[in-house]
């Protein structure tokens, strides 16, 4: 949580925002834009290559100017890849909390800031009521991918288990999978859990209804 404590936020999403991120951050940059936009729902608009990351920002202070904020806005990440830009807006929860008016107000401001040189990508981390992806109509249309906190911890496990199966771990992956635990912790100390052992009991001696097992897999999916 460094970036959120230099920042002094404390509170909601904030915290979890910081300690999820700033460590999705350190993997290489491929693997950090393919982990976010596999996380996504409903991601065939999003490009398969980002390139490099050339910078990134946690809560930015942008120009309001058009927005009908009387100070500033304030998305929660910004990430400049070489050939395209994310704006991240986080809540806590899954259950609710996005709302379209503060995507647009953020998109006005980026555009206040950056112009329409480079693409522009929306992810809407949690608090999601429809998992589709939405576009926001502001002069030109921004489309928002949207995820949910259990979609971006389920890309790293997933990752992380597929590395793991390699016959042959090299230093430099043996590193990134350190990471990746790391990350996972992030997501843990924050509430937020892969229940991956339901597919070790069905795959095991069963011990309640593979129905059962499925019934289950779809609540937490």
């Amino acid at each position: 949580m460094i970036h959120s404590t230099y920042h002094n936020k404390d509170t909601y999403e904030d915290p979890k925002t910081s300690s999820v991120f700033e460590t999705m951050l350190m993997l290489p940059d491929e693997l950090f834009w393919s982990v976010l936009s596999e996380a996504c729902f409903d991601n065939e608009n999003l490009p398969l290559v980002a390139g490099q990351i050339e910078d990134y920002e946690f809560w930015p202070h942008w120009d309001s100017t058009g927005t009908g904020n009387s100070t500033l806005v304030e998305p929660d990440v910004f990430i400049r890849f070489q050939a395209l830009d994310v704006i991240i807006e986080a809540k806590y929860r899954d259950n609710g909390g996005q709302y379209s008016q503060q995507w647009e107000k953020e998109i006005i401001a980026y555009w206040n800031e950056y112009g329409d040189d480079k693409p522009v990508y929306f992810i809407a981390v949690g608090g999601n009521a429809e998992k589709a992806t939405e576009a926001v109509s502001v002069a030109k249309d921004v489309y928002v991918n949207k995820c949910t906190w259990l979609s971006l911890l389920i890309q790293i496990t997933k990752l992380r288990d597929e590395y793991e199966r390699l016959p042959m771990i090299t230093t430099d992956l043996s590193s990134v999978i350190r990471l990746l635990n790391l990350i996972e912790l992030a997501f843990n100390v924050h509430g937020v859990y892969n229940i991956r052992w339901f597919d070790e009991i069905a795959t095991s001696k069963p011990l309640i209804s593979s129905d059962s097992i499925m019934t289950f897999k779809t609540y937490f999916k």
